[in-house]
């Protein structure tokens, strides 16, 4: 299981039911691996003391301190490295996420079941509001909208399993051996250089979809999250602005889709018609140039992705004639 933290002081409180939550988990064994992604704040320090305190009684986790913030990716790869090398899973648990006791019994009970499934996930409430979906998987169009069809529904709306497009990543379960045929990588689950947004969720659960593995939210709930905490107060200083839009591009570049060119040039005609300035244009500009570079070294390593394997939404006909 592996749980990353990134200058996270100012939701401390939030931070800490997690960790509590997570080393009291209803399940007979499970290694914990910690990663501090470089904070400057106090949450590393705080983070110390608290691993420091609960070692006497729950010895079995890893703490991994970097000197610098290698993005979410980079932080979970190195995670992923230092696992134990019989792990059949790898769960992952973003630290403003409080998970319940039996959620990670009954998800892997489920794939212990089926073989096919790679990746999995539960229903997660809002932290605030038990009652509303905060995550519970998500789906996809052919040029990469994302469309998180339960997000702030009643708790209860997901009744039976589904299949969605991929796993949303704030706490997934993935089969260790799908992830190594899907990548044909030992080292690594997430593209490291994509630092955060679409180059991790939904490009390893398309992997998997490529690859015959199936990805799917169980009527489970798993836990609470409340979104964006710890990386909000953050968004625009480690440019995810940028990231977001460049990974985009990246990994529709890779894919087989109809619509790839339109949308391509729909974003180069944002830099006409956007109001936010030089600066707005430039972010554009360079997140579409070097996306494009970034997908064509990415599908020379991995190959094309052929979308039409993972269940899609069917793009309305006004986005169609729009792109």
């Amino acid at each position: 299981m592996i749980w990353l933290n990134y200058n996270s002081m100012h939701v401390i409180n939030v931070i800490r039911k997690s960790l509590d939550a997570l080393f009291g988990l209803d399940y007979p064994d499970y290694e914990l691996i910690i990663v501090d992604n470089g904070s400057v704040d106090g949450s590393r320090e705080f983070l110390r003391k608290y691993l420091k305190k609960i070692s006497k009684s729950s010895p079995d986790f890893k703490a991994i301190m970097l000197k610098k913030n290698l993005g979410f990716t980079g932080g979970v790869n190195i995670a992923y490295r230092m696992r134990n090398p019989k792990s059949k899973y790898v769960a992952l648990v973003n630290n403003d996420a409080i998970p319940r006791p039996y959620y990670l019994r009954k998800l892997i009970k489920f794939l212990e079941e089926h073989k096919n499934v790679g990746a999995i996930q539960g229903i997660v409430s809002r932290l605030n509001e038990t009652s509303i979906i905060d995550s519970a998987g998500m789906f996809i169009d052919e040029v990469l909208n994302v469309y998180p069809i339960f997000v702030g529904k009643p708790i209860n709306a997901l009744t039976s399993p589904i299949y969605v497009s991929y796993v949303e990543g704030t706490m997934p379960v993935y089969r260790i051996d799908a992830i190594k045929h899907a990548l044909k990588d030992n080292d690594n689950m997430y593209v490291t250089e994509g630092f955060v947004y679409f180059l991790e969720d939904i490009f390893l659960s398309l992997m998997l979809w490529n690859q015959g593995y199936q990805c799917m939210v169980l009527p489970i709930i798993s836990g609470r999250h409340y979104r964006m905490a710890a990386i909000k107060k953050f968004y625009k200083l480690i440019n995810l602005p940028y990231y977001s839009l460049r990974n985009r591009m990246a990994l529709l570049y890779m894919t087989n889709s109809r619509y790839k060119k339109g949308a391509i040039l729909k974003y180069l005609n944002r830099l006409i018609i956007t109001k936010g300035g030089f600066a707005r244009r430039e972010t554009i500009l360079k997140a579409l140039i070097s996306g494009i570079k970034f997908g064509k070294i990415l599908k020379e390593k991995y190959g094309v992705i052929d979308l039409y394997k993972a269940p899609l939404i069917k793009m309305p006909l006004k986005k169609r004639l729009l792109i």
